[in-house]
């Protein structure tokens, strides 16, 4: 798998949509979408705050584990 998969997986485990992870985030859901289609990587500090609001690891949503 990749970061957008993981991400996207890590996102439907937590039970929430791209637009309430957006919300939260306070980022565009287009935005969302962009990283789970791997369009753009977000920053170290985002990666931070989604593995947070997803209560996921760093390692899980890059694959590292």
């Amino acid at each position: 798998m990749n970061l957008g998969e993981n991400l996207k997986t890590a996102r439907k485990m937590a039970g929430i949509t791209q637009a309430e992870l957006a919300e939260r985030l306070q980022v565009y859901q287009k935005d969302i979408s962009r990283w789970e289609n791997n369009q753009l990587t977000p920053n170290a500090l985002t990666l931070a705050r989604i593995c947070k609001e997803l209560n996921a690891s760093a390692d899980e949503i890059l694959g590292l584990k």
